[in-house]
């Protein structure tokens, strides 16, 4: 394992691909926070958050490219030969991703929400409703990171797996639009990943939510897992 980790950690220092996704996490997440929490909304939380709507996007994009990148540059037959045991590579990478996004989704996070205490009027204390939604966005963000591994392990092509998460992550509500029905809706809200895990972002109205933020948490972390248990099924038994 510490082989894995050195090896992998070399190629996070030499490439700067790992760094430019990391500063965009932290860039677009601050950005779109500020500037909803400036045009202000009902949820005060929610609206300094807003940023980990967008920002979701830059950590599945980078934590597909991390492994499926290998695949299309040829990079990955290289790895196998030095580290033939797949699964501590798979491991070795997770491990390096999710240190990453952590340090970016703290950091973004934590500006975010300095910068609705700022920016809009009777924000509310930290104890009341910013801590529990600021902690649930950084771990909400390190699930989304899984998930993305986990599809680009399972499909080895970045653009495929891209394009799936994405999808799961943005396009539940215009499949939710489909549907007339609100029990059906409610269903499909509850049973998506994007949609039930981003309510950890709010704090007003919880009632109304279709799923609450722990539980929709759990059904974020259930994609996750399940997709990373698959894609290293599918990483260990393949050939390159």
């Amino acid at each position: 394992m510490r082989a894995a980790l050195h090896a992998e950690w070399t190629k996070l220092r030499t490439i700067p691909e790992a760094a430019v996704f990391l500063l965009l996490t932290v860039v677009l997440t601050v950005a779109l926070s500020v500037t909803a929490a400036a045009l202000g909304a009902v949820d005060r939380v929610e609206a300094s958050l807003l940023g980990v709507r967008l920002g979701q996007a830059v950590v599945a994009a980078w934590a597909i490219q991390l492994l499926a990148g290998e695949f299309g540059t040829g990079l990955a037959s290289t790895t196998f030969i030095a580290l033939p045991r797949r699964l501590t590579v798979l491991t070795a990478k997770a491990v390096l991703l999710l240190t990453g996004v952590l340090a970016a989704a703290v950091v973004s996070v934590t500006a975010s929400v300095l910068a609705g205490r700022i920016l809009i009027d009777d924000y509310p204390p930290l104890t009341d409703g910013p801590l529990r939604a600021a902690a649930g966005s950084v771990g909400y963000l390190l699930l989304i990171a899984l998930l993305g591994l986990g599809a680009g392990a399972a499909l080895r092509s970045a653009v495929g797996a891209t394009s799936i998460v994405l999808g799961l992550l943005y396009l539940t509500p215009v499949i939710i639009g489909m549907f007339s029905d609100l029990e059906t809706q409610h269903h499909i809200f509850r049973a998506m990943p994007g949609t039930a895990g981003l309510t950890v972002l709010s704090t007003v109205d919880m009632g109304t939510l279709p799923i609450q933020p722990l539980p929709g948490l759990v059904v974020a972390a259930t994609w996750a897992f399940v997709t990373l248990g698959v894609g290293a099924a599918v990483f260990c038994a393949r050939d390159v």
